[in-house]
């Protein structure tokens, strides 16, 4: 279970612009989706690697997501292979090329089709349960 402070650090880091001290903004680098995972994962107490995240190490399959779930995309136009985190059951964070948000932003998973098209799952951390 997430500590609610903790939530609450987290949702402030992802609504401030890096500017500010949070996370918006943030520029994109090779493999960002996962670099910027494993940073939200170690903000929430949880240390996880690249490595587990791409094979899902310590994740189980989820059918409804919450804050802290990964949410995996699949064969996007700007990805083969892409991560975000969830907010909420309907909003991401994400560290996208161009195309999506040009570096860490939000997006919304549920609201169009396409995205929700290319949605392979969405997995929860073993110690979130």
């Amino acid at each position: 279970m997430i500590d609610e402070e903790v939530k609450k650090r987290i949702i402030a880091l992802c609504n401030k612009p890096v500017a500010l001290g949070g996370w918006l903004g943030l520029p994109y680098e090779q493999d960002g989706c996962l670099k910027f995972a494993v940073k939200f994962y170690r903000e929430m107490g949880i240390e996880a690697t690249e490595e587990a995240l791409k094979e899902a190490r310590n994740f189980v399959k989820v059918t409804d997501p919450e804050f802290g779930d990964i949410v995996v995309f699949q064969n996007a136009p700007f990805a083969q292979y892409h991560i975000g985190v969830m907010l909420d059951r309907f909003k991401a964070i994400q560290c996208g090329e161009v195309g999506l948000t040009n570096g860490v932003g939000k997006i919304r998973v549920g609201e169009y089709p396409f995205i929700i098209d290319l949605v392979k799952g969405f997995y929860r951390h073993r110690s979130c349960f």
